[in-house]
This record gives structure tokens, sequence and C-alpha cells, in this order.
């Protein structure tokens, strides 16, 4: 649960970024934003986080890279504030994919699993 909470804060830093482009821009990708904000707001009620999440992750990719390549497009945005947009969304998309895996190597144990401890399962 823990990598789709991550996956809706990159969404919101995504979706952020997104918001602050020129009115044409935003306008022009604004099916991907919408399709990430649905995404997002689909994976807190979902019941199977998992498959949804990779569904979020994939949305944001797409908007992601979809931004930067407008950047580039775009004769107003020096190569400087190309390479930085660049770099920040891959720093947004890094740190859903590490919250990933951290997520999967700290899944709790079930009682089935040797070294199953009930004592020392966390409630919740």
């Amino acid at each position: 649960m823990a990598a789709a909470i991550l996956g809706v804060r990159v969404a919101r830093a995504i979706h952020a970024r997104w918001h602050r482009l020129s009115a044409a821009e935003r306008q022009r990708l604004e099916p991907l934003a919408d399709d990430v904000r649905r995404r997002a707001l689909d994976l807190r009620g979902h019941a199977d986080p998992e498959p949804a999440g990779r569904g979020l992750k994939e949305a944001n990719e797409r908007l992601a890279g979809a931004m930067v390549q407008s950047a580039e497009a775009d004769p107003e945005v020096s190569e400087d504030e190309v390479t930085r947009l660049r770099e920040d969304l891959a720093s947004e998309l890094e740190r859903l994919a590490s919250g990933e895996i951290s997520a999967s190597r700290s899944s709790p144990k079930v009682a089935d699993e040797p070294g199953f401890n009930p004592s020392s399962t966390p409630r919740r």
C-alpha cells in the first residue's frame, strides 16, 4: 500500500507541473493529465492496488515524457530548462520506482511463511 500512496504523491507532483505549462500546452496534454488524475483517484479505493498502481506509474511516465517533448519543441524554453525539467521529472519517477522496491522488500510476513511470529506483526 505504501507504493500506491507514493504513486499518488508522484502523480500530484507531475500533475502540478502540468498546471504550470502554458494554456496551449496544458490543453494539448490534457488527455494525459486527466488519465493521471483519474488513475490516482481510482487507486485510492481500488481493491487490488498493484495493477492499478502499475497503470498509474505508466500514466505518470507518459505525461512526464510528453512534457519533456513539449519543452524540447518550444523555442522559448532554453536547453538548461529542458535539462532541469527532464532531471526533475526523472527524479520523481525514480522516487516512485525506489518506493515500489522498498515496499516489496518490506511486505509483511503471512501466517504460512516460515518465521512468522504473530506477536511481532504490527497491528493495523
